[in-house]
């Protein structure tokens, strides 16, 4: 399993002019590469040798291998757009799908494999061109004591120099083992939404609401406020910080969030989590016109995928259930109906709060997603 580590970069004025040089030199040799490929030119036998780059060779050969990468992707949805084409032709559809754009890179970055950099004493070194000639440049960083061991004991992978929030950092990638699986124990479902972040519902019966829906949706206004007034006085630069802000407290909150989840799930000997796909969940919510904002801002994958990883770290199995009527089916009788505002009462005489509904639905829930096909288990 492959997870990666943010470090930022202290630099000087001269080694962030070199470092900004090789980013911008890096996707432009790579969309330059990926051009030519796409012109029906074959790049899979290129070297260094044929590509003309102000780069180290190492960054180069990266620069190659990204690019093949990129057109092999670009080739294989093309072969699926032209076998649809022909599908549709079959059927004699006057439809026609348009074939995909070229990829193109816009945000300045640069790879260095493992082989081509090494960290050592809170500093990272790597090769930049200087004056046409391949060079180390030592760049001073800040690790915390979890990172010095985790560089220091396992196998790393490929860096990335990247911007993050106006700051260049390197995200180094690293791999550990997959964690085994119980085979026993309690099944969780996980209900997300706006009002309530999170409603967890176990087998064994054990419930729990996670985080302030109210705090989050105050502080979404908030900044939304603050964005229109900076934005009537051009100030540009101010929005860009103020957009900045609240992603980095929205993520926080999802680690905040995904973590309890976790804490819980080992707490009661959770084997598998049950979470709803996702996919179209913008389309298909009905929503009021004073939620249709949130919904469209609140970032439902990003917490699914927080949830995901860090189970899989605690040896947990994440699955995908098919949402429709989570909400609406009752437990007891089967019977579908809409809840009224926030709790659901059956004709049977159930009732139950509407989220911890959806994740109960979810939890005992036997459709299982995957790749946009619903499989039915016993």
């Amino acid at each position: 399993m492959k997870l990666s580590e943010t470090l930022k970069l202290y630099m000087t004025r001269e080694q962030k002019s070199l470092v900004i040089m090789a980013m911008n030199e890096y996707i432009s040799t790579v969309n330059s590469l990926v051009s030519v490929a796409a012109n029906g030119v074959s790049i899979s036998k290129y070297t260094t040798a044929d590509v003309k780059a102000n780069l180290p060779s190492a960054l180069t050969n990266q620069c190659i291998r990204d690019a093949k990468s990129i057109v092999n992707k670009y080739n294989k949805e093309c072969r699926k757009v032209s076998a649809k084409n022909i599908s549709l032709a079959r059927q004699k559809s006057n439809i026609t799908i348009k074939e995909p754009n070229v990829p193109v890179l816009k945000r300045p970055c640069c790879y260095v494999n493992n082989q081509n950099f090494k960290i050592r004493d809170n500093c990272i070194e790597f090769p930049v061109l200087i004056n046409g000639k391949s060079k180390r440049i030592s760049i001073r960083t800040s690790m915390t004591d979890k990172q010095k061991q985790i560089f220091a004991d396992i196998k790393l992978g490929t860096m990335r120099i990247v911007y993050k929030s106006n700051t260049i950092v390197a995200q180094i990638v690293y791999e550990v083992a997959e964690p085994r699986y119980a085979d026993d124990g309690n099944v969780m479902g996980i209900d997300l939404g706006i009002k309530c972040p999170a409603v967890s519902y176990i087998s064994d019966g054990s419930i729990k609401f996670y985080g302030n829906g109210r705090k989050n949706k105050y502080m979404r206004r908030h900044y939304k406020y603050l964005r229109r007034k900076l934005q009537k006085a051009k100030c540009m630069n101010a929005v860009e910080r103020i957009n900045n802000k609240e992603q980095r407290i929205m993520k926080d909150i999802d680690h905040k969030l995904s973590h309890d989840i976790i804490e819980t799930a080992v707490f009661h000997h959770v084997r598998t989590i049950k979470l709803e796909q996702l996919s179209n969940i913008r389309s298909t919510t009905r929503t009021s016109r004073k939620n249709n904002h949130s919904l469209h801002t609140w970032s439902f994958y990003r917490l699914a995928q927080y949830i995901e990883y860090k189970a899989r770290l605690a040896g947990i199995k994440v699955e995908y259930v098919n949402p429709a009527y989570t909400s609406q089916m009752c437990p007891v009788c089967g019977h579908v109906h809409h809840a009224n505002d926030r709790n659901y009462t059956c004709k049977c005489g159930f009732h139950i709060h509407r989220d911890l509904l959806g994740a109960m639905n979810i939890c005992n829930s036997t459709e299982y997603v995957g790749d946009n096909n619903i499989r039915h288990t016993a």
